[in-house]
């Protein structure tokens, strides 16, 4: 492959925005641990009078990015016919990018969901999720190869 110092750096940087989002993950849960021990019982910092309403509202909008996500990254790695190899390596990084950092989103849903409630179990199951999705739509270098060497 001509372009693969140039396939190496940018999947570098790629894996490195991914190494990123699981440590926010990570800092989600340590934060939400702490408040928990210094503000012993934790109940939110909102008081709100049905917080069951608010986290349906939560798990959906996860759900709905779960979805959304895969929906995305179809569209943002369909090939177009000017596209020479650098175009669809630059599309493959873009999309890398997009979905690692799209997959943080119901952890930080989880965490909204936490200081505003106190509902740490909440929290803990939309965490898992994220890292889940963190985890499957990490830019793997085999995988960008071969998908270049089809889509060139």
């Amino acid at each position: 492959m001509e372009n693969s110092e140039e396939t190496r750096r940018l999947h570098r940087t790629a894996s490195l925005i991914g190494v990123a989002a699981g440590a926010s993950l990570l800092m989600y849960l340590i934060v939400a641990e702490f408040l928990r021990n210094y503000f012993k019982p934790f109940h939110g910092f909102a008081s709100l009078p049905n917080p069951q309403t608010l986290r349906y509202v939560f798990y959906a909008l996860a759900i709905g990015e779960v979805l959304s996500i895969r929906i995305l990254q179809s569209l943002l790695l369909k090939r177009s016919q000017g596209d020479d190899a650098r175009a669809v390596l630059f599309k493959l990084f873009r999309t890398s990018i997009v979905t690692v950092c799209l997959s943080e989103v119901p952890g930080f849903l989880g965490l909204a969901l936490f200081l505003l409630s106190g509902l740490n179990k909440d929290l803990y199951a939309l965490l898992a999720v994220s890292m889940v999705l963190v985890f499957m739509y990490f830019p793997r270098l085999r995988s960008w190869e071969d998908w270049i060497a089809r889509n060139s």
